[in-house]
């Protein structure tokens, strides 16, 4: 019974606790955290990472000698007649072995390069993945934000209902003593239906927007999804100069850099084709002849008698080797070396307009962040100023018409303006806080 007790509360505690971890609130920086490493795009640019490192291998592996080992059966079957030796044939079989193999001692160095190439590319494939979770940094912050965007719309939205329930309340009673007509209770009951309306489309939005901000973090569905709040603090504006250290520490350049080496080791192995060739090759051979329905034997030439020349004995006495040199010189190709090399040269050049292109358009990113970061931070202060002066202007407007000094199309107006701005200023909060990110990424490289 003790056994069994034990048992059952093991396995509350254990559902107690992942209840407990599907339930936690997720912040930024863990959405960031996990992102990167499970992440769709950042797991599917490991694996091609992965596989390069096979390319590597492969190029590691010419500098070896191959090793190639082959073996035939072969049958002779009916009796046929040798015009040649004049001697009947009998039925027979026949075994041959050899086992080969070769060493490129020179090709202009092809090997040398097609490794370096691998290196590189390999390189750029790494770069390349630090690229991708940057980019999926900035999604998420952009998602992240956009859930607590909606959110702040939900609480205006109850805010909202709230004041169009308690006036609907207060004018349907008003409208049962015969103190108001029938039009203006009409007028604020549909506005409180169209409040509700919006709180469900709100609430829609907030769901909407957990979902894609999960597809973000992983395929698998994350039970009891939901995130933490953030502060919006002011983020400094990063007024140094837009270094070329900077620049150059940046994935996307890192990558084009990259990309231009690879390119320039492509060039030299089109012109190894030009070089001469040097190769190596040794193999062994050795083979087994039977007559079908006869002893392997074999007559000694001196004493007449019959010695056994078995499997093993012809095998022993038929080997040979053979060890090789050999040099090509090219001497015309149809053009095909001097074609590929001038490509190649082609290639280089694009690569490098590239990577200036690559370089202005960074510069450029990080200008317009900057100008974008104190644009933002102006439009929050001055949208803050309008909210808090309609704030005070609805209070005083409310008073007025809970005193009957002003009708519902004046209360309903200025409603509609504090919604508008509430909404405008809550844009503007987050649209600053993601701006800023924005810059932290060019700048530091890491959020």
């Amino acid at each position: 019974m003790n056994n069994i007790f034990k048992n059952y509360l093991l396995i509350f505690f254990c559902l107690n606790i992942s209840n407990v971890i599907a339930q936690k609130r997720w912040s930024l920086e863990n959405c960031i955290k996990y992102a990167e490493t499970h992440n769709v795009d950042v797991i599917k640019q490991k694996i091609r990472s992965e596989i390069l490192n096979s390319d590597i291998k492969i190029a590691k592996g010419n500098y070896l000698p191959d090793l190639n080992f082959g073996a035939s059966q072969n049958f002779s079957l009916g009796n046929s007649f040798n015009v040649s030796t004049g001697v009947g044939q009998r039925e027979s079989s026949s075994n041959s072995f050899s086992l080969s193999s070769s060493l490129n001692v020179f090709n202009g160095f092809s090997n040398r390069y097609r490794l370096q190439s691998a290196r590189l590319t390999k390189e750029k494939s790494e770069s390349n993945i630090e690229k991708i979770r940057l980019d999926i940094t900035l999604n998420i912050i952009n998602k992240y934000l956009q859930v607590l965007f909606n959110k702040e719309i939900v609480k205006v939205a109850e805010q909202q209902l709230k004041i169009s329930s308690e006036n609907y309340n207060r004018l349907n009673s008003l409208y049962s003593n015969a103190l108001v007509g029938k039009r203006e209770l009409l007028e604020i009951e549909s506005t409180l239906a169209s409040d509700k309306r919006e709180k469900i489309i709100a609430e829609n939005n907030v769901r909407n927007s957990l979902i894609e901000l999960q597809e973000l973090l992983d395929v698998k569905q994350i039970q009891g999804f939901d995130i933490d709040e953030v502060i919006i603090e002011n983020v400094s504006t990063f007024d140094s100069e837009i270094s070329d250290e900077l620049i150059d520490k940046n994935p996307e350049i890192v990558s084009s850099k990259l990309d231009i080496d690879i390119k320039t080791k492509e060039l030299k192995i089109a012109k190894t084709g030009s070089f001469p060739k040097l190769s190596l090759s040794y193999s062994y051979n050795s083979n087994y002849f039977h007559i079908i329905g006869e002893d392997d034997v074999v007559e000694n030439q001196q004493t007449g008698e019959l010695i056994p020349n078995g499997f093993w004995t012809q095998l022993e006495n038929n080997r040979t080797h053979f060890i090789g040199i050999s040099a090509s010189f090219p001497i015309f190709n149809r053009f095909l070396n001097r074609e590929n090399a001038k490509k190649a040269e082609e290639e280089i050049k694009i690569a490098e307009l590239d990577l200036l292109n690559n370089k202005q358009v960074l510069k450029n990113k990080i200008r317009l962040a900057k100008n974008d970061v104190i644009a933002s931070k102006a439009s929050l202060s001055s949208s803050e100023i309008a909210l808090q002066t309609q704030k005070e202007a609805f209070n005083i407007l409310s008073e007025q018409y809970r005193n009957g000094n002003i009708g519902n199309y004046e209360f309903l107006e200025g409603r509609n303006k504090l919604i508008q701005n509430s909404s405008e200023y809550i844009k503007a909060k987050y649209e600053y806080y993601f701006k800023s990110k924005v810059l932290m990424y060019y700048f530091k490289q890491r959020i």
